[in-house]
């Protein structure tokens, strides 16, 4: 099997875990030292570097914003091209917060693979719904780096 054809079964394989709520899967999935590149300049934006802040930080705060009985996340999602390092995917997220504000998100996701491992995530999105809808009290930390995205 080419790499392009593995990246593209890893990438169905992290969407269809977030799909199912499979964050274990999910994790596995990452390098020890993930880089998430995330556009905006909200608090949740910026560059997160590594399992435990993504997962340990980031994750938590978002969820924590969603009333869980309505959110689902990759309900619907697509792999746009694949190729030997990298996988580009669309994602949808619907679902309410817990302020009441209604969340219908699009993600973009531009994804580099080493070693069967996804080793840094670029994601776009609605920065302006995201402000709306996530809270900043649950966010425990900062990405450390904000502003344009580096890459």
């Amino acid at each position: 099997m080419s790499n392009s054809n593995k990246n593209r079964k890893i990438m169905e394989t992290y969407y269809k875990s977030i799909s199912s709520g499979d964050f274990e899967t999910v994790i596995s999935l990452m390098d020890e030292n993930v880089k998430f590149h995330i556009i905006g300049e909200s608090p949740f934006s910026g560059y997160w570097e590594g399992k435990e802040n993504v997962y340990g930080i980031l994750v938590p705060a978002v969820v924590a914003s969603l009333d869980q009985n309505t959110v689902a996340f990759a309900e619907n999602w697509k792999i746009m091209c694949a190729d030997d390092d990298r996988v580009t995917g669309l994602m949808s997220a619907r679902g309410k917060s817990l302020n009441g504000e209604v969340m219908d998100q699009t993600y973009c996701h531009i994804f580099k693979i080493e070693s069967s491992k996804i080793t840094e995530v670029y994601e776009f999105m609605d920065t302006a719904q995201n402000e709306k809808t996530l809270n900043i009290e649950n966010l425990n930390g900062r990405s450390g780096v904000a502003g344009s995205m580096k890459f």
